[in-house]
């Protein structure tokens, strides 16, 4: 195990700091892991979402597509990109395609992206990271902002969730406090 190695290469380290780092770094690694098992959830739900709206709005290839934009979402806004700049132009230009085949397949892009925005990512990513889905949505916004965009959006739950352990471990340890660190909220 790479943590296992680390803690016998930080031997020079006081026995206390080198448990609280290791501790540290255990608790990042299963943020981290936590976070993309919610992303790859959530590109599979938003898929089947796109999928299903396509498929209704008969647009050519809609369940290859639904499924294809759906999982490039693990990447912030790579799936609307991508997806709008082919569904857009197929579903006008499609034979029997037009404004009512484009007119569904955006409603499909608008529901899915705001279920996506204010239910899905809250709620998955707040069970799977132990974070309230409010302080999911902040982090978003917080550090989207502090890094500049999509990078920032990215890291934006694993580095909150790594600041709310780092934190609770402070307090138990030199603040006194008596509460125990965990990577639940």
């Amino acid at each position: 195990n790479l943590l296992d190695d680390a803690e016998e290469q930080l031997g020079f380290l006081r026995p206390s700091l080198r448990s609280d780092l290791i501790f540290l770094a255990r608790e990042f690694v299963s943020i981290v892991v936590a976070f993309f098992r919610g992303q790859l959830l959530i590109a599979m739900i938003m898929g089947s979402l796109y999928a299903g709206g396509f498929y209704l709005a008969d647009l050519r290839f809609g369940l290859a597509l639904g499924f294809l934009i759906g999982f490039l979402n693990v990447v912030p806004y790579l799936g609307s990109i991508v997806g709008l700049s082919v569904v857009v132009p197929l579903a006008y230009f499609q034979e029997g395609g037009g404004l009512d085949t484009l007119s569904v397949c955006m409603g499909a892009f608008v529901a899915v992206q705001l279920l996506e925005s204010y239910y899905l990512t809250p709620k998955i990513m707040g069970r799977q990271t132990g974070m309230h889905p409010v302080v999911v949505i902040v982090a978003i916004f917080f550090w989207g902002t502090a890094l500049g965009g999509i990078l920032g959006m990215i890291a934006a739950i694993p580095l909150t969730a790594f600041l709310i352990v780092a934190w609770r471990l402070l307090r138990l340890k030199y603040l006194g406090e008596a509460e125990a660190p965990s990577a639940e909220s």
